[in-house]
């Protein structure tokens, strides 16, 4: 048997143990026993599921045209107008993110940051 390191956020870590401490297992048996029923599982549904549930999760970015008409109306009127802009707060609500993990480096800039 080897052993691999990995890491958990250490909220879910503590969290996952807790439940399953509460039920008389612990955090490593429990990760052992799914990774067994992964490799033991002859449905393709059950792979498909799980494959699907690990998928990265992508945002779609949503533009103006995604609004219904009449607020999309609403707000184009907003950024058009011209004078006080204080009513214009807010116009682009759910149109800009920023990823999770903006601040993170590149890893493309790993070998400058050493």
């Amino acid at each position: 048997m080897t052993t691999k390191a990995f890491f958990i956020d250490a909220d879910l870590e503590s969290r996952a143990s807790a439940v399953l401490n509460g039920i008389g297992i612990n955090l490593q048996d429990a990760i052992v026993d799914y990774l067994n029923k992964i490799v033991q599982s002859d449905n393709s549904q059950t792979i498909a599921e799980l494959k699907k549930e690990h998928q990265p999760e992508t945002k779609k970015v949503m533009t103006l045209n995604d609004l219904p008409k009449e607020e999309r109306e609403r707000r184009l009127k907003i950024i058009h107008t011209k004078g006080p802009r204080s009513e214009a707060r807010g116009v682009l609500k759910d149109l800009v993110w920023m990823s999770d993990d903006f601040d993170e480096p590149l890893d493309c800039m790993k070998e400058y940051m050493e």
